[in-house]
């Protein structure tokens, strides 16, 4: 006869069943190969979203700066070049034109430079010229507009001018407050445009004074803007000069383009206004009071 199972006192006291575990646990004893190592935690999503937004940025901040200074993509050899081919076009030491030298002369009379003068000037350039840029060292802020005679006939014959006002010391002329009007001519030669000379109104003052004290009709004549004595029908300048004095600059007045003086004498006035002619400057009116 069997009998069922009786439940009742296990080993140790325990009822039903093994006896519970306390301490550490550690896996069972098996067979080789028989236990695998938990898989390595998954990485979070948020590592990923940082790196994704730092590309993002990155990329954005090259695109904005590619277009707003496009040149940092241009590498070194080329910014060089760029660099070196600006400093020879303003190193060009001959204009395309009237105009074109014009500018240069500008540029070089606002550095304050002899050297910068110099460059610009023709092998064969006036004495009075030479003279000027050997004691510049005075900047000068001017604007130069190139003449080239009417319809520009006188440009396509290789002669232009132009006239500007310097300051006294600039023209070696320091006893003279104010701004001094100078007269530039600009020729063209086998190579470009050069400039070839330079006239300043007070030098011309003194000249006309000389030329009237030496009697010199005929000189007077070609300081006359118009062909032929000035005036009728007597001629001022050979009455002037038949008064037989000595004449001195009394007053002066200078404008842009020119400006007026006396000469007086013996008691007498010869009253002048000048104006600038081909680089020049030439008597406009002439009018004597004794």
């Amino acid at each position: 006869m069997t009998y069922p199972p009786q439940s009742g006192p296990t080993p140790h006291g325990h009822p039903g069943g093994a006896a519970p575990q306390h301490g550490p646990q550690y896996p069972v004893a098996g067979p080789p190969g028989a236990y695998k190592a938990p898989p390595p935690p998954r990485k979070g999503a948020t590592g990923a979203l940082i790196g994704v937004s730092i590309a993002v940025v990155a990329l954005v901040v090259f695109a904005i700066t590619a277009f707003v200074a496009p040149g940092f993509l241009v590498g070194d050899s080329d910014s060089q070049r760029a660099a070196q081919s600006r400093a020879d076009e303003d190193l060009t030491v001959r204009g395309v034109s009237a105009q074109d030298l014009g500018d240069k002369v500008a540029k070089a009379l606002k550095t304050g430079q002899s050297t910068a003068v110099t460059a610009l000037m023709c092998p064969d350039a006036t004495d009075a010229l030479r003279a000027f840029a050997e004691q510049f060292q005075q900047p000068q802020n001017v604007h130069i507009d190139a003449q080239g005679g009417f319809l520009g006939e006188d440009e396509k014959k290789g002669f232009a001018s132009a006239m500007v006002s310097l300051t006294g010391s600039a023209v070696g002329r320091s006893d003279v407050d104010g701004k001094i009007p100078t007269g530039f001519t600009f020729v063209e030669q086998d190579d470009g445009w050069c400039w070839k000379d330079l006239r300043d109104m007070v030098s011309f003052l003194e000249d006309f004074r000389d030329t009237l004290n030496a009697g010199d009709l005929g000189a007077l004549h070609s300081m006359h803007c118009m062909d032929g004595p000035p005036g009728f029908p007597s001629d001022p300048f050979e009455d002037a000069i038949a008064l037989g004095v000595a004449w001195t600059v009394d007053n002066h007045r200078f404008t842009s383009i020119g400006g007026d003086a006396d000469f007086v004498g013996g008691g007498a006035t010869l009253r002048i206004s000048f104006s600038n002619s081909r680089g020049d400057f030439c008597a406009m009116t002439v009018r004597l009071n004794t």
